[in-house]
């Protein structure tokens, strides 16, 4: 056992022991065995906006921080499809969607992998089916559907005895419980949505059943959730925007060089892009069964388990240009314009049939076939005691995420034609070939890959926690524990290596022609214009599929990527709360020790294709972290209350940027690394609010906080050697610090009865100082804004919501991400009793989203997810 791990329990022994009083309580003890009084906002059924708006103000005002909190309307039933586009709606949120679904959260002004999200107070694991996606510490909310969930909490104000992690704040996702539900409870809906862009119907079940004995110490709870999406997304791509060195010849053609003194330097010019479709069909099935037990008024027993699965098979057609082809095999540029040092418009050459290589092309189309799926696990107890004056807390758990892809199949069709690029049009990219696209016997096969993608994320915990109120004229109680956590996060990346141009030449002569498929008429029929290239020859990945029954690929891992990380943590706290005739306070600290064990393949020689250049490596860091924090509510009258708040908060650094390994390439003499050395990011922040509850379903609150982050972990290029080679090696490193200062504004009012809306502001302002200048933060938007409208009666209520958040580096190079604002509704008509019929629609307003890098002619991705529709029954008794 470590060290610390002894001083810890021989601390609990210690403070056990000095407060322990067996037999005798006070007034205040006495007050906590007391049957709860029954106030008028306990007693409120939920079941519709304005109830929920009530309790989740409730919840908000009774907090011990500032937190913001969204309660379901009814059992069953949250105001969003997604737990992530609900958590949107509260001030400092910022959501990141993928294929038009919400995906991961950031706040005030963080990135997804600096918040932590609980599962009823616990951490949940996570994983990803992208091929290409690197492992992140945000949750993936996608893998949790919004039926299952009772309320979320957003905790923005640490206090002692939650866990560490979140440099902005904590999400907490509750579910029912069986003994706070009635006796058969029972609730079932079954919905159908529609994608006015796949053009598809699919199912959407759920359903929910409570049962407890007469006696009322026992109850089970089930809930089951199924639901199929048939997804489409249209897409405009471009990728790998680099400066570039060109001379000009006596034609006036660029030709792409190292040499710092060429005609034209540092060109801002794109490696490759193309004009790409995806499809899939997920299924998603989750449920959730909780037993709880209370034989004793002094004993209690919760034990909740979580499974979600999501198949989530796929494909993307890619029909490409690729400049770094022309570069890298004798290619020229003419006809070009630049703009603003961007190569904003050019024509690019075929290749040479002498270029170097046994490369005869020089751009493609892409079609990808994937098979994915992953899955969620969480398995909790808790005990709970309660003797004369202590109330006991013991936890155990864990949670498991594992999954990827298990097949990811590539098929590259390959031309050598001349075709131009236009990026001068905002939000368009043109291409023209001098071979058509639409030709598909003139587009032969180049290369084929199968490849996959595994990893697992998994944590288990033990947990005690101690508290005893405390008859004092200034403190009221006390409260102190302990918690160990093992996280361990593996990855590893298969790679197929034969099947190369090289490789198949002689052995596969297949055509485009050979496997014709169906473009979908309408592809990109709202993004760009005539001279946006939307039809091309699409390949049947069925057939394609058979067809690769018959090749014998060689597989391998990608040694660069593969990693093992093991996260021990071992934390004590103390809590003490403070209480007066007009305030509540607590003040507490938190102690951490984090024994992380980085393990990973680091390469000794070339070439990269041969196991015995490779060792693995393990390389361990210790690091310790001591977290106070001071929460101050002070209620100015019966209806006003100031709140201070003053923490330090930490959040570890992401995944793969702890890789101790180096990817490079020798002849270019540079390359990519991770370093398991890293310290996490840290900061102090401040907060200060002021909420007047004026009524009901009313409020007005504005809030200020500040975050002085000591580092921000930032790529930076070093100089090392390797192989005896000196190379240009970009490796994360804790660098300079920076501040993160914002503004929430948040205003709910019912103006007639039924009749109401909530509203919200967020200005964050995030900045790092670098040596030459200020650099924005990664994941933070200036500006968010929701509206939401409800009217309801006894026989229907309806919502309309909006959402915007201005424009955000995403922290990959220098990309931003444009505003982005939805529109979504949703129609409630109560049939009678039992039976209501729902009708939801989602992005009424078709936004689509657009990322580029460094200035407009750079676009990196312009994506239209189309509109989503549900209509559906739900039945409740």
């Amino acid at each position: 056992m470590k060290p610390f791990i002894k001083c810890s329990l021989i601390l609990m022994n210690l403070i056990f022991i000095l407060f322990y009083q067996p037999s005798y309580a006070n007034t205040k003890n006495e007050t906590l065995h007391k049957k709860p009084s029954t106030s008028l906002l306990e007693t409120i059924q939920i079941r519709g906006i304005y109830d929920s708006v009530v309790r989740s103000l409730n919840d908000k005002r009774t907090a011990s921080s500032i937190s913001d909190v969204i309660n379901a309307e009814d059992i069953g039933k949250f105001p969003d499809k997604n737990v992530a586009e609900s958590l949107q709606r509260i001030t400092g949120i910022s959501l990141t969607r993928v294929m038009g679904e919400g995906k991961r959260i950031g706040v005030r002004g963080t990135t997804p992998g600096q918040n932590k999200t609980y599962f009823n107070n616990q951490n949940i694991a996570s994983a990803d089916w992208w091929i290409s996606s690197q492992p992140n510490r945000g949750f993936n909310f996608t893998m949790l559907p919004a039926e299952l969930v009772s309320s979320l909490e957003v905790i923005k104000t640490p206090q002692a005895d939650q866990d560490e992690g979140s440099l902005g704040a904590a999400i907490n996702i509750t579910t029912h419980q069986p003994l706070n539900t009635d006796d058969g409870k029972f609730i079932s809906t079954l919905h159908y949505q529609y994608n006015d862009l796949s053009r598809k119907f699919d199912p959407q079940f759920s359903s929910l059943y409570n049962w407890h004995n007469d006696t009322r110490d026992l109850g089970i709870l089930i809930s089951f959730v199924h639901q199929e999406r048939a997804l489409r997304r249209d897409g405009l791509e471009s990728w790998g925007w680099h400066n570039e060195n060109y001379h000009k010849n006596t034609q006036g053609n660029l030709i792409p060089t190292k040499d710092q003194k060429a005609h034209l330097t540092n060109i801002w010019t794109p490696g490759g892009g193309g004009s790409a479709l995806f499809q899939q069909n997920r299924k998603r099935t989750s449920a959730i069964l909780s037993i709880e037990y209370q034989p004793k008024l002094d004993w209690h027993f919760n034990l909740t388990g979580l499974y979600s699965e999501l198949n989530a098979d796929n494909t993307n057609q890619n029909f490409l240009w690729q400049p770094n082809n022309v570069f890298a095999h004798s290619g020229y540029i003419s006809d070009y314009d630049i703009i603003d040092n961007t190569l904003a418009s050019a024509t690019y050459s075929k290749v040479p049939s002498d270029n170097g290589s046994e490369q005869p092309f020089n751009t493609s189309m892409e079609a990808i076939w994937r098979t994915s799926k992953i899955n969620t696990f969480s398995l909790a107890l808790e005990l709970s005691h309660q003797n004369t004056i202590w109330h006991n807390q013991y936890q155990i758990g864990l949670t498991k995420a594992n999954g990827g892809t298990s097949e990811d199949n590539t098929s590259q069709w390959s031309a050598n034609t001349d075709f131009s690029v236009d990026t001068r049009q905002y939000k368009n990219i043109k291409t023209t070939y001098d071979i058509a696209p639409t030709n598909a016997s003139a587009w032969f096969i180049s290369q084929v890959r199968q490849d996959s993608l595994d990893s697992v994320d998994q944590e288990g915990y033990l947990q005690a926690d101690f508290e005893r109120p405390i008859d004092h004229s200034l403190i009221s109680g006390i409260k102190f524990g302990t918690k160990l956590r093992q996280h361990q996060r593996k990855f590893i990346r298969i790679r197929s290596t034969n099947g190369h141009y090289n490789n198949i030449k002689n052995q596969l002569n297949w055509t485009l022609s050979d496997f014709s498929g169906a473009m979908p008429k309408d592809f990109l029929s709202d993004i760009g214009d005539d001279s946006t290239l939307k039809n091309y020859a699409y390949a049947d990945t069925s057939l394609l599929d058979k067809a690769y029954q018959d090749i014998n690929f060689i597989s391998a891992d990608e040694k660069s990527s593969r990693f093992n990380i093991k996260e021990d943590t071992s934390a004590i706290y103390a809590k003490i709360n403070l209480e007066g005739a007009f305030y509540n306070a607590n003040l507490g600290f938190r102690l951490i020790n984090t024994h992380q064990v980085a393990a990973a393949y680091k390469r000794i020689a070339s070439p990269e294709n041969i196991n015995d250049n490779f060792i693995w490596q393990a390389t361990a860091k210790n690091y310790n972290d001591f977290l106070p924090s001071i929460n101050i509510n002070f209620d100015l009258n019966t209806d006003l209350q100031l709140r201070f708040s003053a923490a330090s908060v930490m959040a570890r650094a992401q995944y793969h940027h702890l890789m101790p390994s180096t990817n490079y390439n020798v002849t270019q003499a540079q390359g990519f690394g991770g370093n398991p050395s890293l310290d996490p990011y840290r900061a102090n922040q401040f907060d200060l609010s002021l909420e007047w509850y004026f009524e009901d379903a009313g409020i007005f609150s504005i809030a200020t906080f500040s975050k002085d982050v000591t580092s921000f972990i930032e790529i930076r290029r070093h100089q090392e050697i390797h192989e005896d080679i000196l190379m240009a090696i970009d490796r994360p490193i804790n660098g300079v610090g920076g501040m993160l200062r914002g503004l929430e504004i948040n205003f709910q009012k019912e103006l007639l009865y039924g009749l109401g809306f909530i509203t919200n502001y967020t200005f964050v302002d995030g900045s790092r100082n670098t040596k030459s200048q200020i650099d924005t933060v990664p994941g933070t938007s200036k500006h968010t804004f929701n509206l939401t409208g409800y009217f309801e009666n006894e026989s229907f209520s309806t919502r309309l919501s909006y959402n915007y958040r201005t424009e955000f580096a995403t922290g990959i190079g220098e990309q931003i991400t444009d505003d982005f604002g939805q529109l979504d509704a949703n129609f409630t008509y109560h049939l009678n009793t039992h039976f209501s019929l729902v009708l939801e629609g989602i992005n009424l307003n078709n936004e689509t989203t657009y990322i580029y890098e460094r200035n407009q002619y750079a676009p990196i991705a312009l994506y239209q997810n189309g509109r989503r529709f549900y209509i559906g029954l739900r039945a409740h008794y």
